[in-house]
């Protein structure tokens, strides 16, 4: 019979994740803008089940879902900008699918490079 030592579990690294990749001052900021038939929004209300309520640049609300890829990667809170994909072809002015989420220094970048107005942001 052969006995083994018993080992300490190893300690989890902590990785990089989230962490912003760019400096607050730095003006190499980096921020996805809208593909054809995306659009920016607002996120307004949180429905449950990976529903948001989301106030469009073009003037609609719409019901925007999070797709499954994202759902666990991507958290959104009320007031975040948000780039929207309609879909075309059902209710294309109420429903939607969610596509990119910004950080506060790329939407200090939108703003500043006059892709949002500034009214725009809550």
């Amino acid at each position: 019979m052969s006995y083994r030592k018993p080992t300490k579990p190893k300690k989890k690294q902590k990785g990089k994740g989230a962490r912003d990749w760019v400096t607050e001052d730095s003006d190499a900021i980096r921020a996805q803008l809208p593909k054809e038939g995306e659009i920016f929004g607002i996120v307004l209300q949180i429905l449950g089940a990976s529903i948001l309520l989301v106030k469009c640049l073009d003037g609609f609300t719409r019901q925007i879902r999070i797709p499954g890829k994202y759902r666990k990667r991507m958290w959104c809170r009320v007031g975040d900008i948000v780039i929207i994909f309609p879909f075309y072809g059902m209710n294309p002015d109420e429903k939607g699918e969610l596509v990119h989420r910004f950080r506060k220094n790329e939407v200090r970048w939108l703003i500043n490079n006059k892709h949002i107005p500034e009214d725009f942001v809550i």
